[in-house]
């Protein structure tokens, strides 16, 4: 499900620079090859949140789900804001359920996780809950996946990095990776 996606990424390391690159550029079947994986393995989410560089990757997750679709970005004044034609609209229908709505966020590299968290707490004001970041590539180098775990949501992610004194690789010490 994801070969088509990590070979993306083995062609551009052991660059960080190369990886971020790709990341920008993913092809549709890249693209749709990661939405599959984070649709199988995501747990439920009525909205996918898009972190900047994500959008494409959370809206082909969020078409599988039937969930809605909403964007994260900084305003002028430097505070992270959701974006979507109708916001108002999707916040009251997330509203009305019976349960407090649940949000996926998406972004494309998971490193400190301090701009997720940042997205996490914007997320919190309409009381929507984070079970779960989806990240197109993770880094085990940083500490973003340490932090948000700490915070109850699940990091899902198809390729785990490691960084080393001759670049990027991919992560051998965990078998969980995909």
């Amino acid at each position: 499900m994801t070969d088509q996606f990590r070979t993306l990424i083995a062609r551009a390391l052991p660059s960080p620079e190369r990886v971020q690159e790709s990341l920008r550029q993913l092809s549709p079947l890249e693209l749709q090859a990661a939405a599959d994986f984070f649709s199988v393995t995501l747990p439920e989410f009525d909205v996918a949140v898009a972190l900047p560089g994500a959008q494409g990757l959370a809206q082909a997750a969020a078409e599988l789900r039937g969930a809605f679709l909403v964007t994260a970005g900084r305003t002028a004044a430097g505070r992270w804001e959701l974006f979507a034609p109708d916001l108002a609209g999707i916040t009251r229908e997330l509203g009305a359920g019976r349960r407090p709505a649940r949000a996926a966020l998406f972004t494309p590299q998971l490193k400190s996780g301090l701009k997720e968290l940042e997205v996490l707490l914007t997320v919190a004001r309409p009381g929507w809950l984070v079970p779960a970041l989806a990240a197109g590539v993770a880094r085990t180098d940083a500490l973003g996946r340490a932090r948000l775990e700490l915070q109850g949501v699940r990091v899902v992610t198809p390729v785990m990095l490691a960084d080393t004194p001759t670049g990027l690789v991919f992560e051998r010490r965990y078998p969980h990776s995909a």
